[in-house]
């Protein structure tokens, strides 16, 4: 006879701080578009874990003889990026549909804190005295360039599957809504 055994799995952190502030599970394609292209380019540009449709396969092209005939800045091929991940909505969500994430508003000084707090990637800054606003300070001046964020349609930040740091993407998105003072923050999780 066999014995199924039922493990319980450790929630993640990460998990319980979204699941605190509301984040709700759902279908990828379920999710606001906005939401979708952050995670698309995430997967199918930074991760490479997902396929990546005709229009990314061509917008890659286009960037790479951009910077080869140094015709193009690194932003104009980020831009070049960002409007075929638009363009491959459907495609995605036809593909990865059903795949689940947590997805939700959290506050902003509630992320702020919680990236303060736990997060191994800001630690030495906050070991050396800084506070956030120095930190963040420091993130502007130094940090890699800055790509706009609008106020409206804004992209996810997303959390990382991680205990060790709150995001996994999305740290230029964060500091651009907080120096701009939005009371919430998009954000996805994988579920």
């Amino acid at each position: 006879m066999k014995m199924k055994m039922k493990m319980k799995m450790k929630m993640k952190m990460n998990t319980k701080f979204a699941k605190k502030y509301g984040v709700k599970i759902l279908p990828f394609k379920k999710l606001p578009a906005p939401a979708r292209y952050a995670i698309i380019h995430y997967m199918a540009i930074d991760g490479e874990a997902w396929d990546v449709s005709d229009q990314l396969a061509e917008s890659f092209a286009k960037g790479h003889k951009m910077i080869a005939k140094s015709k193009g800045s690194y932003d104009k091929v980020r831009k070049l990026h960002k409007e075929a991940v638009i363009k491959s909505l459907k495609f995605y969500t036809e593909k990865y549909g059903d795949r689940k994430f947590g997805y939700g508003l959290i506050p902003t000084k509630a992320f702020v804190k919680e990236i303060w707090d736990r997060d191994d990637g800001v630690k030495d800054w906050k070991m050396d005295g800084m506070t956030f606003k120095e930190y963040q300070e420091w993130y502007f001046k130094e940090g890699a360039s800055m790509p706009n964020h609008p106020k409206t349609n804004r992209w996810s930040c997303i959390l990382s599957s991680f205990d060790f740091e709150v995001l996994e993407d999305g740290w230029h998105r964060f500091h651009s809504y907080v120096m701009r003072g939005d009371k919430t923050i998009p954000c996805v999780h994988y579920a």
